[in-house]
Protein backbone atom coordinates (compact mmCIF):
# COMPACT_ATOMS: atom_id res chain seq x y z
CA UNK A 1 0.00 0.00 0.00
CA UNK A 2 1.36 3.21 -1.19
CA UNK A 3 0.45 6.30 1.64
CA UNK A 4 -0.52 8.77 -1.22
CA UNK A 5 0.38 9.88 -4.57
CA UNK A 6 3.56 9.50 -5.79
CA UNK A 7 4.49 13.28 -5.72
CA UNK A 8 2.67 14.23 -2.17
CA UNK A 9 5.90 14.86 -0.46
CA UNK A 10 6.29 18.29 -3.36
CA UNK A 11 2.76 19.80 -2.70
CA UNK A 12 3.48 19.26 1.29
CA UNK A 13 6.92 21.11 0.55
CA UNK A 14 6.02 23.52 -1.39
CA UNK A 15 2.77 24.26 0.67
CA UNK A 16 4.54 24.79 3.68
CA UNK A 17 7.25 26.38 1.99
CA UNK A 18 4.66 29.38 0.96
CA UNK A 19 3.23 29.18 4.68
CA UNK A 20 6.82 29.84 5.71
CA UNK A 21 6.70 33.22 2.96
CA UNK A 22 3.74 34.53 4.00
CA UNK A 23 3.62 33.90 8.15
CA UNK A 24 6.77 35.56 7.76
CA UNK A 25 5.64 38.40 5.77
CA UNK A 26 3.00 38.96 8.41
CA UNK A 27 4.91 38.75 11.53
CA UNK A 28 8.36 40.33 10.40
CA UNK A 29 6.78 42.13 7.91
CA UNK A 30 9.80 41.99 5.69
CA UNK A 31 10.53 39.38 2.71
CA UNK A 32 11.80 36.25 3.38
CA UNK A 33 15.67 34.91 1.95
CA UNK A 34 14.88 32.44 -0.48
CA UNK A 35 17.22 30.04 1.20
CA UNK A 36 15.36 30.15 4.19
CA UNK A 37 11.94 29.34 2.41
CA UNK A 38 14.41 26.49 0.32
CA UNK A 39 15.83 25.45 3.63
CA UNK A 40 12.15 24.58 4.90
CA UNK A 41 11.23 22.73 1.68
CA UNK A 42 14.06 20.66 1.82
CA UNK A 43 13.45 19.51 5.35
CA UNK A 44 10.11 18.86 5.01
CA UNK A 45 10.55 16.77 2.34
CA UNK A 46 13.06 14.83 3.74
CA UNK A 47 10.68 14.17 7.04
CA UNK A 48 7.99 13.17 4.84
CA UNK A 49 10.34 10.33 3.38
CA UNK A 50 11.57 9.06 6.47
CA UNK A 51 8.32 8.71 7.71
CA UNK A 52 7.32 7.02 4.37
CA UNK A 53 10.78 4.99 4.78
CA UNK A 54 9.69 3.86 8.10
CA UNK A 55 6.40 3.28 7.07
CA UNK A 56 7.80 0.88 4.55
CA UNK A 57 10.34 -0.78 6.69
CA UNK A 58 7.97 -1.82 9.38
CA UNK A 59 4.49 -2.54 7.34
CA UNK A 60 7.29 -5.65 5.74
CA UNK A 61 5.07 -5.33 2.00
CA UNK A 62 8.56 -4.20 0.34
CA UNK A 63 11.23 -6.67 0.29
CA UNK A 64 14.48 -5.43 1.41
CA UNK A 65 17.13 -7.64 -0.16
CA UNK A 66 20.34 -7.42 1.34
CA UNK A 67 19.00 -4.88 3.35
CA UNK A 68 16.12 -7.34 5.36
CA UNK A 69 18.95 -7.60 8.04
CA UNK A 70 19.32 -3.71 8.34
CA UNK A 71 15.81 -2.78 9.35
CA UNK A 72 16.84 -1.47 12.70
CA UNK A 73 19.88 0.89 10.85
CA UNK A 74 16.92 1.93 8.69
CA UNK A 75 14.92 2.68 11.04
CA UNK A 76 17.23 5.03 12.95
CA UNK A 77 18.78 6.82 9.94
CA UNK A 78 15.02 7.85 9.04
CA UNK A 79 14.29 9.30 12.94
CA UNK A 80 17.66 10.78 12.65
CA UNK A 81 16.69 12.56 9.60
CA UNK A 82 13.30 13.65 10.83
CA UNK A 83 14.65 14.64 14.05
CA UNK A 84 17.48 16.97 12.16
CA UNK A 85 14.86 18.25 9.83
CA UNK A 86 12.49 19.44 12.59
CA UNK A 87 15.37 21.57 14.63
CA UNK A 88 16.07 22.64 11.35
CA UNK A 89 12.99 24.38 11.29
CA UNK A 90 12.48 24.74 14.23
CA UNK A 91 16.01 26.99 14.92
CA UNK A 92 15.22 28.79 11.74
CA UNK A 93 11.99 30.11 12.98
CA UNK A 94 13.02 30.84 16.47
CA UNK A 95 16.10 33.02 15.26
CA UNK A 96 13.57 34.91 12.76
CA UNK A 97 11.44 35.83 16.04
CA UNK A 98 14.23 37.12 17.80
Amino acid sequence: MYIGTPNLFIYISVGTGLIYGFSHLCIVKKTPNLTDIFQVMLSTAAAYSAIELCYFVLEGSKSLGDFQESKLIIILGAISVIWVSAVSIVNLIKGELT
